[in-house]
């Protein structure tokens, strides 16, 4: 009688009670603990040393996955070829080897294409390593790669080759594997592939001391690179020879940028026989198109075009990426070497460029202690002027006095940031414009003299670069409202300690403003703008100033503001046109007689006499005090 029972990889396993046996249909299996492979495992890598047990474990693994797939071919009614293929994973778990789990499966049977990564749950190869042995510094489940490896073959029809990239036998929370065919992995996968060819003795010492050669000129080079850069670091060089060194040592390009991918340096020796010339534009294109816009914070590999890579190693000082070191060729991928010899490169920049940083820090702030003996007035100018010209600056030279304050400056890593993004952009100025300058940071405010020079190069005013800076400031700092005041403009050493109160009086009318308002709005205030307001401002507080204002305007306010009338305007525009009735109508395209009416009504809430010039002359400085104040 024929069974129309189908056959499924659960139905085929069977225990038949002859003398224990147990059977996949006719096939006789036996069942071994993972403790007694575990103990061969270890006599294995014992024995032959690590690496020629894996190349042995790998090799019985492919051919168990093979005959594995050959005999389930025949043995289960699978309704297509990707059951099949699946199957394999489950065999695993069936075997108590490790519970496979596909996380990106991308096949195609008919095509031969196989690109499939994911995760093998509690590996029985990774426990039994770490019963006999410490952590290795590679993934050492080589059974499941090779049974993989072997299954997925038999299956497609192509060579499937499977890589463990992360794995608990080496400390990683769980094992995860890679599996593509020849084809998708191309060179990449070169190094792997003699393990799963079987030698003899003779050709594994070959190989073995071919690996050894190999291994000693990486060393070699390694050594070379890490020498001649530290010696051109002890001897003062800067980054034109470190390229320099890197690019004879590798026989490659070199290319050394800031963090904002700008140029520092570039190196390529094309003098020897045989040497490939590149596309040196292209590169810097590709750069800016693909690599600027990202974060790296860790070496990375790049495709530019097809066979041409490029190697791209962040520098790294204090947690903050300061430039790249990048090296470039044509055919071979990168690899582990070339990402050593670049990130060795990358450290001693890092050394070299906080070097420079430290010592660009230092004449900063000796400028900025200059600067502050400059403002207290209390130094013989022609002294400070020397002292200047020490550090090559001209402080004679006609600029600008900005101050800026942070307030509500109680999160300190805010202010630090906010005010790390304002100097930061200064720095790239001074290297792009070929200028300097001079600062001055304490507590909670960075003063800043602006050159004019500098501003007429970047054809701006002192307004649109100070709004610049407000909104670069701006967006770095969220705890409390920013001010920025700016000074005239400054054309002698003798004028500095009057520009500096200056930029920092026009902060205390932006704060007393704020307070006398109950707004909390950051803002910008120009020197140039207060006019002869500021006379009075250096004498009094604005607080007293606007008290003042109040007493005059107060009630007229408050008329406008209750009958939405606009007498307080139309004041104003009678004591600028010198109380000319006729004038004053025309600009405010009012007739003559409503002028009259408004200028009696305002003199009857105001109760003066707007024909004398006391009273004219006290409420031009209230209508000037609240202009300044935004109040009119």
């Amino acid at each position: 009688m024929t069974s129309n029972v189908k056959n499924t990889l659960t139905n085929i396993f069977s225990f038949i009670n002859h003398g224990g046996d147990h059977y996949f249909q006719n096939k006789r299996m036996v069942i071994s603990s993972t403790d007694a492979w575990g103990v061969l495992r270890k006599d294995l890598i014992d024995t032959l040393g690590i690496q020629r047990a894996k190349r042995f474990l790998l090799r019985y693994g492919w051919n168990c996955g093979v005959n594995e797939a050959r005999m389930l071919k025949d043995m289960v009614d699978w309704e297509s070829d990707i059951e099949w293929l699946l199957a394999g994973s489950k065999m695993h778990l069936i075997g108590g080897r490790a519970l496979s789990y596909p996380e990106h499966f991308k096949v195609d049977m008919e095509k031969g294409t196989f690109d499939v990564s994911g995760h093998w749950i509690d590996s029985y190869e990774a426990k039994q390593h770490l019963q006999h042995y410490s952590l290795y510094h590679e993934p050492i489940c080589y059974f499941l790669i090779g049974y993989g490896g072997g299954y997925t073959s038999e299956c497609l029809g192509k060579k499937v080759i499977f890589k463990e990239t992360q794995c608990v036998g080496k400390g990683d929370k769980q094992c995860c594997y890679v599996a593509k065919t020849l084809e998708e992995w191309g060179s990449e996968i070169d190094d792997e592939l003699i393990n799963y060819e079987e030698q003899d003795i003779a050709d594994e010492l070959d190989i073995v001391y071919r690996r050894v050669e190999k291994q000693s000129e990486i060393l070699h080079v390694g050594s070379s690179v890490t020498k001649n850069l530290t010696s051109a670091l002890l001897q003062g060089k800067g980054m034109d020879e470190f390229a320099k060194i890197l690019a004879k040592d590798l026989n490659m390009p070199v290319l050394i940028q800031n963090q904002y991918f700008d140029y520092i340096s570039h190196y390529f020796d094309e003098s020897p026989p045989h040497v490939q010339p590149y596309n040196w534009v292209a590169i810097k294109n590709f750069i800016e198109k693909q690599v600027s816009k990202r974060v790296l914070t860790q070496t990375k590999q790049f495709e530019v075009r097809p066979n041409q890579n490029l190697l791209i190693s962040p520098i790294i000082i204090q947690n903050d990426v300061y430039g790249f070191i990048s090296i470039y060729r044509e055919g071979v991928r990168f690899g582990d070497a070339e990402i050593d010899f670049l990130e060795r490169a990358a450290s001693i920049c890092a050394v070299k460029m906080l070097n420079e940083r430290t010592a660009i820090q230092t004449e900063v702030r000796m400028k900025g202690d200059l600067l502050e003996e400059l403002f207290k007035g209390e130094t013989d100018p022609a002294n400070i002027i020397n002292r200047f010209c020490y550090f090559g600056y001209n402080i004679n030279q006609p600029q600008y006095v900005l101050t800026v304050e942070f307030s509500n400056c109680d999160n300190a890593k805010d202010l630090k940031s906010a005010s790390k993004q304002l100097m930061n952009f200064l720095s790239r100025e001074e290297t792009h414009y070929h200028t300097t300058f001079v600062r001055l940071e304490k507590l909670n405010k960075a003063t800043i003299l602006i050159p004019i020079e500098y501003l007429e190069k970047k054809k701006k005013s002192i307004k649109q670069f100070a709004q610049h800076c407000y909104e670069l400031v701006r967006m770095n700092h969220d705890t409390g409202p920013i001010y920025l005041g700016v000074s005239k403009q400054c054309t002698d050493v003798g004028q500095y300690c009057k520009r500096f109160k200056e930029a920092n009086k026009a902060i205390e009318i932006a704060k007393a403003k704020n307070r006398l308002m109950n707004d909390s709005s950051s803002s910008v205030v120009h020197a140039e703008e207060l006019g002869h307001i500021m006379i009075l401002l250096d004498a009094r507080k604005p607080e007293e100033l606007l008290e003042y204002a109040h007493e005059f305007l107060s009630d007229l306010k408050a008329y406008d503001e209750k009958s939405s009338t606009e007498l307080l305007r139309t004041l104003f525009y009678y004591i600028e046109n010198q109380c000319n009735l006729h004038k004053t109508a025309r600009e405010m395209n009012v007739s003559i007689s409503g002028m009259r009416y408004r200028i009696q009504r305002i003199e009857e809430l105001m109760n003066i006499n707007l024909s004398r010039a006391t009273s004219t002359f006290e409420i031009q400085i209230a209508l000037q005090t609240y202009m300044v104040f935004n109040l009119l």
